[in-house]
């Protein structure tokens, strides 16, 4: 009798508690459950997920600027999530959620939600080549940093052709899924205190085509006041891959691929309409087989299929001007950025366990090692670039080198612009850079692909420290350099969300180090491997200057991107 007491009593409390996590925020009222950090013993948080920021993008809001929720009545279930943007790629096994009905965001705090202005915001912004991604609890999880004293608000935005359908005019001026995001920043700033949240600390981060994102916000001057500072990791606007100037050809090509008869001199405002007509897995199916028939290197020197545009002026862009130009001028959002790159970021490619099949391809045509921003006309120069570039990395052929290729698409896709970025930025705004070299199973160590010679720790690997997903270990089960690594990561991640400085104190957990910034002229970085150490030089430097020197000398400027 005293044991059913004691549970009655028990999951009464249980019943208050939830019924008690209710917010009210500027749309309606949120119902939000409790988590436990995976750590012993856990560390209580509140988690409101999928709560809606943004009108459902469907019918004829396809392919146009997203609109503002309207208020709810009720008490809307934010204790899970059901929901996630159609994915070009599904990856992540998530394609009994896809919708276009996605514009939502979750909210994670550690402590009850009160009305005031206490925590610094962390905003996550999935990256996934803009084509895959999701902000889904067990995806993007936010139990490791709900021990560092930050709320988490991790967004969805849209993916693919529904993301970043372009056709060069107002048609369809592109750039949605940046869009999105913008739109989710607004709503933070406006209900994120009922949450306990201070929208005067709020610190947009993200990884691979989340981190472009992020430096895409800094450019964008309707983002500006939206956040206090940018966290970019293994991504950037001066990504070659971040770019596409061909999207009208694209768009032309999803018609085609949907209907072989679809009339290729129909106007822009025909095909888009042809294209908000067709139900939207069938404009995903077909998106995917735009993006399966590209070979070799095609989409990471050319650009992804679907990815921000360049759009014509009008009142609701997002990019109307040159990246390049805009960074190397200080025509950005001039918060502090901590950027940075893991120790071999192409790495990725030996996940694909053929990623070999393509050498051969570049070793027979080397123009396709060639980035189109640097815009060369000529396949004499091209060829001659191209060769350079292979020299860069190996005497020999790619396909004899394994470790040489690894380093081509490390510096090709994510080492070189990184750099560049920094070094551009730092002369506006503080820049803290980084390079992830520390190899742990809390990464990815027990399923990657080790490449003899090269480095060993792969594209966004490191988020593995802060995020959890799939499988969700409790932090203590993994070996203790792993958790010191967990540690430090998020603790410099936070300090720097919080004061705007990684290491604003000494701190012996961080070696009692000072992380200095990036100067103009003294290139400065972070290596956290087993210890962390500050570094005076330039990451990759052994190739770095070799790239530079290859596009003053045959790039023609002004530069797009780098």
């Amino acid at each position: 009798m005293i044991c059913k007491t004691f549970i009655c009593v028990i999951l009464c409390l249980n019943f208050v508690r939830a019924d008690d996590l209710i917010v009210q925020t500027l749309n309606g009222k949120v119902r939000g459950r409790m988590e436990y950090s995976l750590r012993k013993p856990g560390v209580p948080f509140y988690a409101f997920q999928q709560i809606p920021y943004g009108k459902a993008p469907v019918g004829h809001l396809r392919f146009k600027e997203p609109q503002p929720v309207n208020y709810w009545w009720g008490v809307l279930d934010a204790t899970k999530n059901t929901k996630t943007c159609y994915q070009v790629q599904n990856f992540l096994g998530l394609e009994k959620l896809q919708t276009e009905d996605c514009l939502f965001l979750n909210v994670y705090t550690p402590k009850k939600p009160v009305h005031q202005k206490n925590l610094p915001v962390l905003v996550w912004i999935y990256g996934g080549g803009f084509i895959t991604g999701s902000s889904n609890f067990d995806i993007s999880g936010p139990h490791y940093l709900m021990e560092n004293e930050v709320i988490v608000v991790s967004i969805n935005y849209r993916l693919g052709a529904f993301g970043f359908l372009a056709t060069d005019d107002l048609s369809s001026p592109g750039n949605y899924g940046l869009k999105d995001q913008r739109l989710a920043l607004k709503w933070i700033q406006n209900n994120i205190e009922y949450f306990g949240g201070d929208p005067n600390k709020v610190t947009i981060m993200g990884t691979s085509a989340g981190a472009a994102s992020v430096t895409y916000h800094f450019m964008n001057p309707r983002s500006k006041g939206l956040f206090w500072a940018g966290i970019a990791g293994s991504g950037s606007l001066l990504t070659p891959w971040a770019y596409q100037k061909d999207s009208k050809a694209i768009a032309y090509k999803l018609a085609k691929a949907i209907n072989p008869s679809f009339n290729p001199y129909a106007s822009t405002a025909e095909l888009v309409a042809y294209l908000r007509s067709v139900p939207a897995d069938v404009l995903n199916n077909a998106s995917a087989t735009a993006v399966s028939e590209t070979v070799g290197n095609e989409q990471i020197v050319q650009g992804y299929f679907y990815a921000p545009v360049i759009e014509p002026k009008h009142r609701n862009a997002f990019i109307t001007e040159n990246m390049y130009t805009a960074v190397e001028q200080g025509k950005m959002n001039q918060v502090p950025l901590l950027m940075g790159i893991e120790s071999e970021e192409g790495l990725a490619r030996a996940l694909d366990p053929n990623w070999t099949s393509v050498l051969p391809i570049l070793d027979n045509d080397v123009k396709l090692l060639v980035n189109h921003n640097m815009r060369i006309s000529c396949n004499k120069t091209l060829d001659e670039v191209g060769q350079k570039i292979r020299e860069i990395v190996t005497n020999g052929l790619l396909q004899n080198n394994h470790s040489a290729a690894i380093r081509y698409f490390s510096d090709m896709s994510f080492n070189r612009p990184l750099i560049r970025h920094g070094e551009l930025q730092s002369k506006f705004s503080d820049v803290y850079f980084y390079q992830f070299s520390y190899d742990g199973k809390l990464g990815l160590g027990g399923i990657k692909n080790y490449v003899e010679g090269a480095d060993r720790v792969l594209h966004s690997e490191d988020t593995n420290y802060f995020l959890t997903s799939g499988n969700r270990s409790n932090l203590d089960t993994y070996d203790p350099e792993d958790i010191l690594t967990s540690d430090r990561w998020r603790l410099l991640l936070t300090n720097f969300a919080k004061y705007r400085n990684p290491t604003p104190e000494e701190s012996k957990i961080l070696q009692n180090i000072t992380w200095p910034k990036v100067q103009p002229n003294n290139f400065v970085y972070l290596n956290l491997n087993n210890s962390l150490s500050i570094v005076q030089d330039h990451p990759k430097s052994n190739t770095y200057f070799k790239w530079v020197e290859l596009y003053e000398q045959y790039a023609r400027k002004p530069y797009i991107n780098f």
